[in-house]
């Protein structure tokens, strides 16, 4: 049976490719560290490192191993995470990255700063939201999808024990800097040429825009990406350069015309967002949940969605 000293060693020295300075990183010596790694070896009845003057490299089997031991530290580390004392009450929520969700978040934090709260928020794509739901990670996930996705989407969450609570449907538009919208009429635009910014697509995101069809027939595939990300803050900065343009969903407290302007808005029911709240299905939120939810949806209805 391997032990949680071997992986931590044998971690250290895979990223170091040292001996010495995964000593140091441990603070202990290289001889204890040859050891524990030689145990290690012996535990699995295979070489895990090749020995050489200038260092230690993996071995294929090493390799491997490494694969799962990254794992194996990722799970303890979220386990350490969870057994730390928390507040009275708790706030667990992920979000498909959104200003607009930030701009919440803040402003419910100012209204219960003085309440005894801890707070977690997390940033991710569909995937990652429905992971960590599912495991119990966060209370609640907030997530965009496509409207033609949206059977696809519940029957998914259906079998990861999960449910999705539609809030609001907004547009799907295509948005260029201020400058580059001024200089040219709405509709004045070959779908080829558009050069695109945008954040990493996943099956049911709104990145996803592949199926989007404008009324000429031209589809959204056509336009070239130029940069992908998962940082809302760079799409906002590169879009308000002018030169790129960003294919979403219209930001439920509309977007800042300081930076960028609507160019199309594809037609179309199904072409359209929903945006809604991933929770644990059959199961209660928590008081604190209930009225971060209630919060939301008070905010939608002030927006007009």
């Amino acid at each position: 049976m391997l032990n949680i000293k071997q992986i931590q060693y044998f971690a250290a020295c895979a990223k170091t490719g040292s001996f010495s300075q995964a000593a140091e990183m441990l603070f202990t010596t290289q001889s204890n560290v040859s050891k524990v790694i030689r145990s290690m070896e012996d535990d699995m009845r295979t070489q895990l490192f090749v020995r050489h003057a200038k260092g230690i490299e993996l071995t294929p089997e090493g390799e491997r191993a490494y694969i799962h031991v990254q794992r194996i530290l990722e799970n303890i580390d979220e386990l350490e995470m969870q057994a730390q004392p928390l507040a009275k009450s708790s706030l667990c929520v992920c979000f498909h990255p959104s200003s607009w969700f930030a701009d919440i978040f803040v402003t419910y934090y100012e209204a219960h700063k003085c309440d005894d709260l801890h707070y977690q928020v997390y940033a991710a794509d569909t995937h990652e939201i429905i992971k960590r739901v599912k495991g119990r990670q966060d209370d609640m996930g907030f997530a965009y999808v496509m409207q033609n996705q949206l059977a696809a989407f519940q029957y998914f969450l259906s079998r990861n024990y999960l449910e999705f609570e539609l809030l609001t449907e907004t547009e799907v538009n295509i948005y260029t800097g201020k400058g580059k919208a001024d200089t040219a009429d709405e509709g004045d635009f070959n779908m080829s040429q558009l050069r695109l910014i945008q954040r990493f697509p996943d099956e049911f995101s709104p990145d996803n825009y592949r199926n989007l069809v404008e009324e000429n027939g031209h589809s959204a595939v056509e336009a070239e990406t130029v940069v992908v990300t998962n940082s809302d803050y760079i799409v906002e900065r590169l879009l308000g350069s002018g030169e790129l343009c960003n294919i979403s969903g219209a930001d439920l407290s509309g977007r800042d015309p300081g930076y960028s302007s609507v160019k199309y808005t594809f037609p179309g029911e199904g072409q359209k967002l929903v945006y809604g709240c991933i929770c644990r299905r059959g199961e209660e939120l928590s008081e604190q949940g209930k009225d971060f939810l209630g919060f939301v949806k008070e905010r939608l209805q002030i927006s007009g969605k």
